[in-house]
């Protein structure tokens, strides 16, 4: 009974394990201090941000100001170094893409006064963001991009936008952005189709433009017909809109709806017709295959003359022909007499 009881206990405690492992994992990072700017070990950094401080990344005992974030071979703090920035004011430092190049990834704070590593280390990636088009909830795994789409059918946009939606978040401060819409003619739409789509928060890695507080679906009625060209550009932070690329750029075609009870066209079907030639006047019998028979001929052949000579078939059994009864009833009576003898 106690074994029985205590394997319970053990199955309940593995069991409350699981659940905290699995919250821990569920639960979004905090991905920055008290404000956006406010960068603390762990932290993930984006290019093109501005006035960012550097200050909790300090060597915790000599509280020196860091002076540089460096890049290591392979993240490995005994190898040399591959790239250094370079930080003037840790308090309001602006984060170049001159500065970083290719090399993006995992960066350690160091101290020009301890001529050390303070043992603080932060992210460095470039800010992402791409778009595809899907129909409107909740259909949202038919995506759409470079199709006809008919009129009157309601459709989303799925923005994307990984770390920057995880990692770029401090209360209620996102990055965000627009969806320009560009027509077949040439203008460019923020708001399409009754749908404001400026200034959409980056709250996740990724969401769609007719979730819960979102913009919401957009009914495709009365465009003109067409390709039209989407892109979602950076609204916020500001370096992020003036210097971040934006998204790519994705192609949809509005056209006529084709209802599902509307009959299809029957197709055309062309007949060949074999001309035919009519003869007017008085119509001529056609000539018919004349079928050999025997007839009598009869010949003339002056001062000559050769009876009638008539083909007729041959009977089917010979004529028999008439014999004389003497020399029968003399062989009879030949038989006779010999067989008598005997």
């Amino acid at each position: 009974m106690v074994r029985s009881i205590y394997a319970r206990i053990s199955g309940v405690g593995i069991v409350c394990a699981l659940l905290l492992l699995a919250l821990v994992v569920i639960a979004p990072a905090a991905a920055r201090g008290d404000t956006i700017a406010e960068i603390e070990s762990g932290d993930t950094v984006f290019v093109y941000e501005e006035g960012l401080d550097l200050s909790a990344l300090r060597n915790e005992t000599t509280d020196t100001p860091v002076t540089a974030l460096v890049k290591y071979t392979d993240d490995d703090l005994d190898k040399g170094e591959i790239n250094r920035i370079s930080v003037p004011d840790e308090t309001d430092f602006d984060l170049d893409d001159a500065d970083v190049g290719e090399y993006t990834g995992l960066y350690y704070a160091y101290s020009k006064e301890d001529n050390a590593r303070t043992g603080k280390r932060i992210m460095v990636r470039y800010p992402e963001v791409r778009i595809e088009p899907v129909l409107a909830a909740p259909n949202h795994a038919d995506r759409i991009e470079g199709i006809t789409i008919p009129t009157g059918t309601a459709i989303a946009f799925k923005v994307i936008g990984s770390y920057v939606g995880t990692q770029y978040v401090a209360g209620d401060e996102h990055a965000s952005v627009d969806i320009v819409v560009t027509t077949p003619g040439g203008a460019e739409l923020t708001t399409f189709e009754g749908r404001d789509l400026t200034d959409l928060p980056l709250t996740a890695s990724n969401f769609y433009t007719d979730d819960p507080g979102m913009p919401g679906p957009i009914r495709l009625e009365g465009l003109e017909e067409g390709k039209y060209k989407v892109q979602a550009r950076w609204h916020s932070p500001q370096g992020f809109a003036d210097y971040a690329e934006d998204s790519n750029i994705i192609t949809i075609y509005s056209g006529e709806r084709i209802g599902v009870n509307t009959p299809l066209p029957t197709p055309t079907v062309t007949t060949v017709t074999t001309p035919t030639t009519t003869v007017t006047g008085t119509p001529t019998a056609a000539p018919t295959t004349a079928v050999p028979t025997e007839t009598t001929a009869e010949t003339t052949v002056s001062e000559t003359s050769v009876p009638e000579t008539t083909t007729t078939v041959p009977a089917t059994t010979p004529a028999p022909t008439p014999l004389t009864l003497i020399p029968v009833f003399a062989a009879l009576l030949l038989g006779i007499l010999v067989m008598t003898r005997e």
